[in-house]
């Protein structure tokens, strides 16, 4: 009997790595197969929920104009089975009857057999949502205001006009500005006219002496911080009707409330030179209280609860204005006219206000904030909105040379929980965002 040679072992040893050989390059195919497939489904999901987030903006385009749009659909492309999205909107059931109204928009988008659902909540933007806004950067009597390197604001800050900087101030949150009434900006180009011509909206705004060494910053190095002017006009309102309309208690003369800590607040009327007591009414009742007065108001005290406050004429606080609990309590108080830090303009003494000041025709100002001598910190925790920018001391390079200098902190509650029945922009904003995921794919 004959052996096998080796040529019939290397034979069979070379089918056999063959056959590996060929089911590693199967499977090798497969996984880059399955790869490909996946790749191409995590694409298709990721347009899908581009096209969800699409079907958002549609509808904050359309109730911007139509509260009572409900629903619409549309495609991103031409092609029916590319990008599109279905988008319903139900509004809160007691929209009629509130400011701050409110939508739970529900979008779904599809790519090529893939859909994802995404979930909003959308809110009529309050003015509360601003740390510092300004119809105009002037005095009344007409001086530009600078904002000067001592300044720090943490929240978003807009005015209508424009804004002029000497130094360095720091801004911890979104700054913008419409430039309106601004010599050097051209709305047709979208120039400024500074130094040469700017395009970089980043530039659009006066310097004291130059953008090298006037320009805002960044506060503490914030990643929120940016600038850019030319942006769309916010318009204010120019009365306290709607407060007045939504009054759990309506007011009238000269009327000063003093809030206490117990959730109440003692409201008196003058009558010539004395005041006498009108009544306690609570002011932590839910959903929130809502006052108004015809005529001129005088507030201080610590506020305990979600108040609202308008009044026809000016409004004096005459003593620090504060929360009882500043995790929780929220205040907005909107004067026709100024609202007024009344001090001593000789006592140094550190004031608080807690709150949205908003000063619908006027300023938030200090009346002799030009006089005496310096009367130390004003420390702002919310906000102030006014027709015109008020001034509220005086500086000699950083020093103060009369008056206060600021302190402005963001209340970072307000986006979400504004003062009930408080003015809107008109714009909407969008106050949650969900992610349902995936509705399947092939």
């Amino acid at each position: 009997m004959r052996k096998p040679g080796p040529g019939g072992f290397v034979l069979a040893l070379t089918l056999f790595l063959i056959l590996i050989l060929s089911l590693v390059a199967f499977g090798a195919l497969s996984l880059a197969t399955l790869d490909t497939r996946s790749a191409r489904q995590d694409y298709a999901g990721a347009r899908a929920l581009y096209a969800a987030r699409a079907g958002v903006s549609r509808a904050m385009d359309e109730l911007a104009s139509n509260y009572a749009w409900s629903s619409g659909s549309g495609l991103l492309t031409a092609d029916a089975d590319q990008e599109a999205y279905s988008v319903t909107v139900v509004p809160a059931p007691d929209n009629a009857s509130r400011s701050e109204k409110l939508w739970r928009v529900t979008s779904v988008g599809s790519c090529e057999g893939a859909q994802r659902r995404v979930e909003a909540i959308l809110q009529l933007e309050s003015f509360a949502r601003f740390i510092f806004f300004t119809n105009r950067e002037f005095t009344t009597s007409g001086t530009p205001i600078y904002f000067f390197t001592q300044d720090r604001l943490d929240g978003p800050v807009h005015t209508n006009g424009y804004f002029s900087i000497s130094g360095h101030p720091r801004f911890a949150d979104r700054m913008t500005s419409a430039n309106s009434g601004d010599s050097l900006f051209n709305a047709t180009d979208f120039t400024y006219r500074q130094e040469g011509t700017q395009t970089d909206p980043a530039r659009f705004y006066h310097t004291h002496t130059g953008y090298g060494s006037d320009s805002p910053v960044a506060l503490d190095s914030s990643p929120r911080f940016s600038f850019a002017g030319g942006q769309n006009a916010i318009t204010m309102p120019l009365d306290t009707g709607q407060i007045k309309n939504m009054a759990d208690h309506a007011y009238s003369g000269t009327i000063e409330f003093q809030f206490r800590d117990n959730g109440t607040v003692l409201v008196r009327r003058r009558t010539g030179n004395s005041w006498r007591n009108v009544e306690t009414i609570p002011s932590d009742t839910l959903p929130g209280v809502t006052l108004h007065v015809n005529g001129e108001l005088y507030a201080s005290g610590t506020v305990k609860g979600r108040v609202t406050i308008g009044a026809t004429k000016t409004v004096h606080l005459n003593g620090d204005l504060v929360y009882a609990d500043p995790s929780r309590d929220v205040l907005g108080l909107v004067g026709q006219q100024d609202i007024l830090v009344e001090s001593s303009p000789n006592q140094r003494k550190d004031r608080y206000v807690h709150g949205v000041m908003m000063a619908l025709n006027g300023s938030f100002r200090v009346p002799d904030y030009n006089s005496g001598s310096p009367r130390g910190v004003l420390h702002v925790f919310g906000g102030i909105v006014q027709s015109a920018r008020g001034a509220i001391g005086t500086f000699s390079g950083n020093a103060v040379s009369t008056g206060y200098s600021k302190n402005y902190i963001y209340d970072e509650k307000l986006p979400s929980t504004p003062p009930l029945n408080f003015p809107t922009t008109g714009n909407l904003q969008i106050q949650s965002l969900i992610d349902r995921g995936s509705l399947g794919g092939s």
